[in-house]
């Protein structure tokens, strides 16, 4: 069975137990601080477990893709070498939000197993949580397994909890039996199952039955009143099940990529199977994970990014292959990966460009780090030491990104080891220095008070689309740190998203102002929250309220937000297809538009996006918005936003035949409404990621009139018309620069004079050379150097020591011919230093430094030290 079929399988089977199909969550967790990257079926239903909010339906299914790499679940070194980790899964899975509970669960996986996928029943156990006799009986009376085939353990393998507080329960695991032949030789004497590479987990039931939470200093546990399901079955350890292998890499998920490979590298699976095995793996995730929006940096999710495609690089180097692969790579991926992504599968040119300029910088990187390790590999055998220190293989890691097991392996093949207690150190040490963005952290955010409204009243019904002023009734209000929420059962108002800022207006009653909003969010989907000054809260208890916006500042919102559709469609066509949104800001004053790009959009470029944008606008295009399925967005071509999740219907924005998007925003009813876009800034905002600031209508009619006044004073200041003034301008660089190098010239020349003054008082020390001491008061230490080259150039056989003080602080500097044999700056500077505590070094011929002492002491100790040599 293909995984194709397994997954529609699966997605079937719970459809007809009455549950609903949630379209899997990006791989990057929206509005959870405390994840690195999605890993479990479950995170996106956590405010359906924790009670902060309600699901449509309480049955859900799923087939979420996962990551695990970085942080606390961290797969990446056994990737490739184990028959089972991965760093990209999907993960099948069912939920039930308050629904059903262990009797149904257990029936749905025991059918879905033994009915649906025909395994046989004789090769499969259980495990529960050694508390729960309710699970143990269930699995033996209602689903006739032998009790000698259900195993009771501890915390650490059949208890699940969310974090220190929160929804928790005990679990019951259904293991496979991959046959004696298979047998790790473990220890089973306490239960078989300990023979982890015989016996495989491929489900597990988590019963959400009980809450833990904090009173005073302790942790106390509540039974839920209404206890959920959470399970997760992963589908690579399901396909190799069913297919009769014990690699998961055996089956369709992997072997096309690992069939290309072959063709590739002209070398056989059976003879580079862990090479192979790393590199089908890691592209998946790398692919997965530049289509949901993460892109390669140097902390992060972007760091570990990175060090997935690295090490995937490094592979292909074992294989031989030189030329650029893996962009060659990601249609097999999305050929593997079927529809189920489709949102990943659109950001195809995306993954391809960035994965082609990663692996040819990696690659010239790849070559650097070997030259260095083999030169520390030749010192250590001459040296006849057998350990790499660990602080050298972390540079490999970190300067060159060698993955340790790289290291590892190249000093092993040289009867070498590593120290791997220093490179630990080392990387800690990295750790407190750069406190990543990958140190997420959590916090409540008075976000359930917000749910609870929710609950109680529903979804606030938005009008905005088409009036700027309704009567509404008044639901609830909440007020934190001395700021006003409230909630209506309707508004005009926009609650902030989708990048674009929230309305402002006022609150009226019999035509009289009773608040002011300065702020409209959207904490929680679907409910719109005013934010309120100046409140009368007495008016509050009124039949019906008139809420009305700031029109005039929405009517400027709206264009520039229309003009950031037109702004994304013109870069595309300019740029090309990898081009997607990477975050926006549409406020009153301007728009700021976040793009992927892999480097700087030059002028050209920008003039040729501004032009056609504006032509668009000139073009007066119909701007109109219709709902619909997202599947027939998609099928539209609808541009959907970098890493977001959409329901099952969806708002598409059209302009004219120029631009298709999917957005929830306010715009304008035909481009000509924008009047006119400028593009004012073009900047780096992180590694492949571009952003560019513009205006429209009046503000970038401001922006275009200051800047004409600007340039009319050019013009009067340098009493020439606007056509004249560049070349103006040019011809005064050209003068002033000629009159700058004749002062150079001059100063040079004045300088040689000084200097020859300067350098005539030459100290006898009774050698073959002299001593000429130099004391150049409070000067720039800076100047030493060209000082010292004028020395060097006019005396062959003395030394030079110069001087200055600043701040109580001695800066000095001692020179002389690099022909001139006898003497050493670097020696003698060290030693002479060591007086007055001064820090510094240099070459024979040239050292310098400061300290802080006796200068005259200093002096003499130079002298002294000349005379020894």
């Amino acid at each position: 069975m293909q995984a194709k079929e397994l997954r529609e399988k699966f997605t079937q089977f719970f459809k007809d137990k009455g549950h609903s199909k949630v379209p899997s969550s990006s791989l990057v967790p929206l509005n959870d601080p405390t994840l690195l990257f999605n890993n479990a079926g479950m995170n996106q239903f956590k405010d359906y477990f924790t009670g902060k909010a309600k699901a449509d339906n309480p049955r859900a299914v799923s087939i979420q893709k996962c990551v695990r790499a970085g942080g606390k679940h961290n797969d990446l070194e056994n990737v490739g070498f184990t028959a089972r980790h991965h760093t990209f899964f999907e993960m099948l899975g069912n939920f039930s939000f308050g629904d059903y509970f262990k009797k149904e669960a257990i029936s749905f996986a025991w059918e879905f197993l033994t009915k649906e996928l025909k395994i046989d029943k004789d090769k499969l156990y259980v495990t529960v949580h050694h508390t729960d006799q309710e699970a143990a009986d269930i699995w033996h009376e209602q689903e006739g397994i032998p009790r000698d085939r259900i195993f009771f353990r501890g915390d650490k393998d059949n208890f699940w909890e969310m974090g220190e507080t929160g929804p928790c329960g005990p679990c019951s695991e259904i293991f496979y039996d991959h046959g004696e032949q298979h047998s790790d030789g473990s220890d089973t004497s306490q239960c078989i199952l300990d023979d982890e590479s015989r016996y495989v987990e491929i489900w597990n039931l988590v019963f959400m039955q009980y809450e833990k939470y904090r009173e005073g200093d302790e942790i106390k546990r509540n039974n839920l009143p209404r206890p959920s399901v959470d399970t997760g079955a992963g589908l690579e350890r399901l396909s190799a099940v069913i297919n009769g292998v014990y690699w998961n890499y055996d089956t369709d998920l992997f072997m096309p990529l690992i069939h290309k490979l072959e063709q590739l590298s002209g070398k056989k699976y059976a003879d580079y199977s862990s090479s192979m095995r790393v590199i089908a793996d890691h592209i998946k995730s790398a692919t997965m994970l530049l289509t949901d929006g993460v892109i390669p940096s140097n902390d992060g999710r972007g760091y570990v990014l990175r060090r997935i495609i690295r090490r995937g690089i490094r592979h292909l180097d074992v294989l031989g292959i030189k030329e650029t692969t893996f962009p060659k790579l990601v249609p097999i991926v999305f050929e593997i990966l079927g529809d189920e992504y489709p949102q990943n599968s659109a950001n195809q040119s995306l993954a391809e460009n960035y994965l082609k300029l990663e692996e040819e910088k990696f690659r010239q990187t790849l070559s650097t780090g070997l030259d260095l390790l083999n030169k520390q590999m030749q010192e250590l055998k001459d040296n006849k030491i057998k350990t790499l220190e660990g602080a050298t293989a972390f540079k490999l890691y970190d300067t060159y990104g060698f993955p340790l097991d790289l290291t590892q392996t190249i000093l092993e093949e040289n009867e070498l080891e590593i120290d791997e207690e220093g490179f630990n150190k080392a990387m800690q040490e990295q750790k407190q220095r750069s406190k990543q963005s990958s140190q997420f952290q959590a916090g409540e955010d008075n976000l359930k008070a917000f749910y609870q409204i929710k609950e109680k009243h529903g979804e606030t019904e938005f009008l905005g689309y088409d009036q700027h002023e309704a009567k509404a009734k008044f639901l609830a209000k909440e007020t934190i740190d001395g700021t006003h929420f409230l909630v209506f059962d309707r508004t005009p108002f926009y609650g902030e998203s989708g990048g674009q800022a929230g309305d402002s207006g006022v609150i009226l009653r019999d035509g009289k102002v009773v608040a002011k909003v300065v702020d409209t969010q959207k904490p929680v989907d679907d409910l719109i929250v005013h934010v309120c000054e100046e409140l009368d809260e007495s008016a509050l208890e009124a039949k019906e309220l008139t809420l009305q916006i700031d029109s005039n500042a929405r009517q400027l919102t709206m264009r520039n937000h229309s003009a950031t559709h037109l702004l994304q469609a013109a870069l595309i066509e300019v740029l090309g297809d990898h081009i997607k949104q990477a975050g926006s800001m549409v406020s009153t004053e301007r728009l700021r538009f976040d793009f992927t790009h892999p480097q700087a959009v030059t002028k050209e470029e920008l003039k040729k996006v501004e032009k056609l944008v504006n032509s668009q606008i000139l073009k007066s295009l119909p701007v109109s918005a219709e709902n619909m399925s997202m599947e027939e967005a998609q099928n539209r071509g609808a541009m959907a936003l970098f890493g977001e999740k959409y329901g099952d219907n969806v708002r598409v924005l059209t302009m004219g035949d120029f631009s298709m998007e999917l957005c929830g925003g306010t715009h304008v009813k035909n481009t000509s409404d924008i009047g006119l876009m400028v593009i004012t800034t073009e900047t780096s905002l992180s590694s492949g990621i571009r952003r560019i600031e513009a205006m429209t209508s009046s503000g970038a009619l401001n922006y275009l009139s200051n800047r004409s006044d600007i340039l009319a004073q050019v013009e009067r200041k340098l009493s020439t018309k606007a056509q004249a003034v560049v070349a103006k301008v040019d011809s005064l660089q050209q003068e002033l620069k000629a009159k700058s190098k004749e002062l150079k010239a001059s100063n040079d020349k004045l300088q040689a004079q000084k200097s020859k003054d300067l350098f005539n008082d030459v100290k006898d020390l009774g050698k073959a050379f002299g001593l000429v001491t130099v004391d150049l008061g409070q000067a720039n230490p800076k100047e030493f150097r060209s000082l010292s080259d004028k020395f060097v150039d006019q005396n062959k056989k003395d030394a030079l020591l110069l001087l200055s003080e600043s701040g109580g602080k001695l800066n000095y500097l001692m020179r002389t011919h690099k022909d001139n044999s006898p003497v050493d700056c670097s020696k003698v500077i060290k030693e002479a230093q060591a007086a007055i505590g001064g820090r510094g070094g240099g070459r024979k011929d040239m050292a310098q430094g400061s300290g802080e002492g006796d200068k005259s002491q200093f002096i003499q100790s130079v002298e002294d030290l000349l005379k020894e040599m």
